[in-house]
């Protein structure tokens, strides 16, 4: 889940999937490894239900980039139209979630009034997608898919062609700042225990972080032969999708496990139980991350610019 308006969310969801339920569009799209099961919770013309379709397969499509196929060979996405008036937010795709009960279901709640293209420059879709990427975890390790997804949402941005590669870079920096500067005090596992409403920005950006330092060491280490998209890869034959909930631990040892050399779970114990953020800082001066006043400039003579370009590129270094 991505964007929260917390007065009265509960009912207000409730309320528009009971009156949504009254007309539905019923399809199926297909992208690189799975069938798209969509539900369109309203009755609107044909030529908008193509344009939605196109943008959701188009969304999805990204996200098999990182392993050659969808985690999931038959997702279920449910589209809601809502108002403005309803969230107070212009936002093309204004809220989102993922509900694993018998089913993995993405539920994406959009503003119709805004044109196509608007929907393809927002990331909410990408980042409920790029959940599946992981199964679930429990809350006391909320912080790890939250922020692999917020760290996806920006990456498959850019091979997407949605960012430049500059504006994923920025929206990157920008997140793991606001990460930083929010609550100090707290260790990862205490911010996903204090709550998205007390840690909100340490909850998804503490683990985008972490994302970061080990695709960056994978891709380093194997000349560009291993990276955070190969090893999710292998999970995936492996592991999902998945019925149970997993641990922060079991994931990261899973993951280990599927390496020749293990990262994840120092990674765990380095940054996990202990208060602060982890330094991403030095990591982006090594990729050519540039900042300025607040402003992202990239550096095609740094040391690891090349890897910073197979990150948002998709490319093998």
């Amino acid at each position: 889940m991505q964007k929260f308006l917390f007065i009265g969310l509960t009912a207000l969801l409730s309320a528009t999937a009971a009156a949504a339920t009254r007309d539905a569009i019923v399809t199926e799209a297909e992208i690189p490894g799975a069938t798209l099961r969509i539900t369109i919770r309203d009755s609107i013309d044909n030529n908008k239900v193509s344009e939605l379709v196109g943008w959701l397969q188009a969304t999805a499509s990204s996200v098999s980039v990182v392993s050659g196929r969808f985690p999931n060979p038959s997702p279920h996405v449910v589209v809601v139209p809502v108002g403005r008036s309803s969230w107070g937010s212009s936002s093309p795709v204004p809220f989102g979630r993922v509900t694993r009960n018998g089913e993995e279901r993405v539920e994406l709640y959009i503003n119709l009034d805004r044109p196509i293209e608007d929907y393809y420059g927002n990331w909410t879709a990408t980042h409920e997608f790029s959940h599946l990427l992981l199964p679930h975890i429990r809350n006391r390790h909320k912080w790890i898919s939250e922020g692999f997804a917020s760290y996806y949402q920006n990456v498959l941005m850019a091979r997407a062609g949605n960012y430049s590669h500059a504006e994923a870079w920025q929206h990157l920096y920008a997140g793991l700042e606001r990460g930083r500067q929010s609550r100090p005090d707290l260790s990862l596992n205490e911010a996903a225990d204090a709550g998205i409403r007390r840690a909100r920005m340490k909850i998804y950006w503490g683990g985008a972080a972490i994302a970061l330092l080990a695709d960056v060491a994978l891709r380093e280490r194997s000349n560009g032969a291993e990276s955070l998209d190969t090893v999710l890869g292998r999970l995936q034959q492996c592991c999902l999708p998945a019925d149970a909930s997993w641990s922060g631990p079991r994931l990261f040892k899973k993951l280990d496990s599927l390496l020749d050399e293990p990262i994840f779970m120092h990674l765990y114990r380095q940054h996990a139980t202990m208060p602060g953020f982890p330094d991403f800082q030095p990591v982006l001066q090594k990729l050519g991350v540039v900042i300025e006043r607040e402003k992202v400039r990239l550096r095609d003579d740094a040391e690891l610019a090349t890897i910073r370009e197979a990150i948002t590129g998709g490319v093998s270094r």
